[in-house]
């Protein structure tokens, strides 16, 4: 289900290393070359709108432009950022990573990589079908002969296996979720408009440190969903609300009645 997207991610998304400390990133990647043994260098690709497996191996979360991470089996990874050099303190407390370059030149810094870890055919490449379009037709350039591959499904069987401390940031999030929803059930119990509730929601899981919050309704009673663009100003009782929130990486959701002062909650079917 898509949701708006925001224009600016401005969550908290900085790295914090008692929570998630760097020796979970080195658990993660050791468990991608268990999967590729044969692979020298992962090269994963993030964006604000998708970055699950660049956040999951670099804890960096792009607000603005995509950023490429170069990862090899033997070293220190590499991370690219777009925006310019002046955008590179910025996106230094958002990762572990240390060696931060700028995005461009893209085609030049990728080629030069992949001559490091023995070339392209050692290379597994991670949410590049996702790319702009000038940004892949770098990418190939930089690749040659031997054209990419996107392996994201092969990874994410392998991150649907949580270890205890995501699963810590989970539950986390799942509190953020519970605000949103009381700060709509308190909105909505006073009788404020459809806009009104959102905004409640969404401003009670802002002040729980939620990196993001997406939200929809529904006004024909949970059939179909709207994302929510435009203020509505009319009441609406029973309210149908879908609502999903990310912290510390991790998204939850679900689908939100409110009917006479009360909240139902249930999970995504």
């Amino acid at each position: 289900m898509l949701t708006m997207h925001p224009t600016l991610l401005i969550g908290p998304a900085d790295w914090d290393s008692e929570r998630m400390p760097q020796t979970e990133f080195a658990a993660r990647i050791a468990r991608l070359w268990e999967l590729w043994p044969h692979a020298r260098g992962a090269l994963v690709y993030g964006d604000p709108h998708d970055n699950e497996v660049l956040a999951w191996l670099t804890n960096m979360t792009p607000k603005l432009e995509p950023a490429i991470a170069l990862i090899p089996r033997d070293g220190a990874p590499r991370l690219m950022v777009g925006g310019g050099p002046n955008m590179l303190p910025s996106a230094q407390p958002l990762t572990w990573v240390s060696d931060i370059v700028s995005l461009r030149p893209t085609e030049k810094t990728i080629a030069q990589w992949l001559g490091g870890i023995g070339g392209a055919a050692a290379c597994i490449c991670i949410g590049i079908d996702r790319m702009p379009t000038r940004l892949r037709r770098e990418l190939n350039a930089a690749f040659g002969r031997q054209a990419p591959k996107d392996e994201t499904p092969r990874l994410q069987s392998l991150m649907r296996q949580k270890s205890d401390r995501e699963l810590t940031c989970i539950r986390d999030a799942t509190a953020t979720l519970q605000a949103a929803v009381e700060g709509m059930r308190a909105a909505h119990a006073s009788g404020e408009g459809i806009t009104d509730v959102i905004l409640a929601g969404e401003l009670a899981a802002i002040k729980h440190q939620a990196q993001d919050v997406r939200t929809m309704f529904s006004l024909d009673g949970g059939r179909t969903y709207r994302p929510f663009s435009v203020p509505v100003e009319k009441a609406l009782d029973p309210l149908s609300i879908y609502v999903a929130v990310r912290r510390f990486g991790y998204w939850v959701d679900g689908y939100l009645t409110l009917a006479g002062g009360a909240a139902t909650l249930r999970s995504p079917a």
